[in-house]
Order: structure tokens, then C-alpha cells, then sequence
């Protein structure tokens, strides 16, 4: 059996959880930019995110404390093959529009003042899609102070023991719109992560057609709500 069959085993679907710390609500600092009906669009996209004082994030960053990650090979994250949930051949594909720069057509609007802004589709989105790259720094995780926008990010694994631990994607000073995408017990979207020639990274993909108009959800996972209340979107 080869490596490449070997990393892209089946195996039942899993979620990444985000972590959490803070009680900082999910809602800050979107208040300061006002209550956008809709921004669509790198145009409106990225004086929209200075008016929250967000720095657009095209694609993932790293840290200089974490620059080693910038470049790993794809036998860099061994456990993948344990929680592979697409195919080899979706994989080859999902990688291949991330570093053509893919974004599905979707938008950002406000929902309501408990929630704040969510992501919609602006088009039909069939199950499958990949929604695009979830952008944001690479950094240990103790350096992260509001870990509202951050997931724990993936590298590990037999071939990298010396890499260090407890390292975040962190969403919450430099990302892109998909950090604004909430969470849903019953999600239509999921994390994946995926190689792009360089490195891994992680993205949003349709898990069940998304019609136009309707938001994207994801699972933010049990141990996010620890510290904070579920509010009906």
C-alpha cells in the first residue's frame, strides 16, 4: 500500500473544534462598522473589514515564531489519513482552487444584534462545493488573547515530533469573510484541511446543497459554548 492510500484511509466524518477562551461576545467589533445590508466582493470586502479594524487576510499568515510551518510537505501532517473525510480525488481538487485563489459566491450580512454578521450564498452552492480558505495568523497559542476566531491548527504527527504544540489559526485581527460564518447544530458546512502546493491550510466545504440566500453554518464544537450562550440565528 502506498503512502498517498495510506494518508487518504476513510474514516467516519470529523470536526475540528474552534477553541475558546474569553467571554468576549461573537459580536465584537462588528457593532463599529454599522448594520451592513450586504458586501459582497474583494471591492467591498476590504474597506469593510477596516471599518471593523480587521486586517483581509487573501490567504493564511505565519508568525515568525511559527514560520517553520510555512513551508511542510504533505507527509507533514501524518494524522490526516486518520481523519480524511473527502476523497483523494477531491483533495487533489480542493487543493488545486486554493492555490488558484477559489472563493465561492457568497456575501456577508448583518442577521441580528445577538448574532451580528453571517455568511450567505449568493449563489446555489451544491453539496461538495469548497467554500474557500478560512484566513487568519499562525501562532502559538498563548498568544492568542480572544480566542473567539481561533482554531487549533492541524500540523502533527510521527513526521514532525520536534514541530512545537499548541499552535492557533487565529481569525480575530487578520482573516477573511469566512470568519463571520456561524455555528449550527445542524450545519451545512465543515472544516477540511487541505495542501496547497506549500503547505496545509484550512478551509469551509458544503456538506449539503446551500440554496441561494441561505446562510452557512458550521459545528464551532462542545467545548466553544463552555463559556458562552447559544442564540437562534
Amino acid at each position: 500500500m502506498s503512502l498517498l492510500s495510506r494518508l487518504f484511509r476513510p474514516s467516519p466524518p470529523q470536526t475540528p473544534e474552534p477553541e475558546h477562551s474569553g467571554k468576549k461576545p461573537l459580536v465584537s467589533p462588528t457593532h463599529r462598522a454599522g448594520k451592513r445590508a450586504r458586501v459582497e466582493g474583494r471591492k467591498e470586502m476590504e474597506p469593510f473589514f477596516q471599518e471593523l479594524g480587521i486586517h483581509f487576510a487573501e490567504r493564511t499568515i505565519f508568525s515568525d515564531s511559527c514560520d517553520l510551518f510555512r513551508e511542510t510537505k504533505l507527509t507533514d501532517y501524518a494524522e490526516y489519513g486518520k481523519e480524511a473525510k473527502i476523497s483523494p480525488e477531491t483533495f487533489d481538487e480542493y487543493s488545486r482552487l486554493i492555490r488558484d485563489g477559489h472563493r465561492a459566491p457568497i456575501y456577508v450580512k448583518w442577521t441580528s444584534d445577538g448574532v451580528g454578521y453571517g455568511v450567505f450564498a449568493a449563489e446555489d452552492l451544491p453539496a461538495g462545493t469548497l467554500i474557500g480558505e478560512y484566513t487568519g495568523v499562525v501562532m502559538p497559542k498563548k498568544m492568542v488573547k480572544n480566542r473567539t476566531w481561533s482554531w487549533k491548527y492541524p500540523i502533527k504527527g510521527r513526521f514532525i515530533e520536534s514541530f512545537p504544540t499548541d499552535v492557533s489559526l487565529d481569525g480575530g485581527i487578520h482573516g477573511n469573510e469566512l470568519r463571520f460564518i456561524n455555528h449550527s447544530d445542524d450545519r451545512n458546512t465543515s472544516p477540511v484541511f487541505v495542501h496547497d502546493g506549500r503547505t496545509w491550510v484550512n478551509c469551509y466545504y458544503a456538506r449539503k446543497p446551500i440554496p441561494k440566500d441561505h446562510e452557512l453554518l458550521v459545528n464551532y464544537g462542545k467545548r466553544y459554548w463552555k463559556t458562552r450562550t447559544k442564540v437562534d440565528l
